[in-house]
């Protein structure tokens, strides 16, 4: 069974005009997988908050 995307179409040439569609919508980047995004921001804050106090209560 050939695959299908849908709007885009079946087989390799739905699969060429969906990844266009995705590389022009998302600036050419492919997803992350959800690896260092708000787990680095949560401990970027964590880290300026603890720095913050240390220099207040010094």
């Amino acid at each position: 069974m050939p695959k299908d995307y849908g709007y885009f179409g079946k087989g390799i040439t739905g699969y060429t005009h969906y990844m266009q569609a995705f590389s022009r919508n998302n600036g050419g980047r492919k997803p992350s997988g959800g690896k260092g995004g708000c787990l680095s921001v949560l401990l970027l804050l964590l880290s300026g908050v603890v720095l913050l106090f240390a220099l207040v209560l010094n």
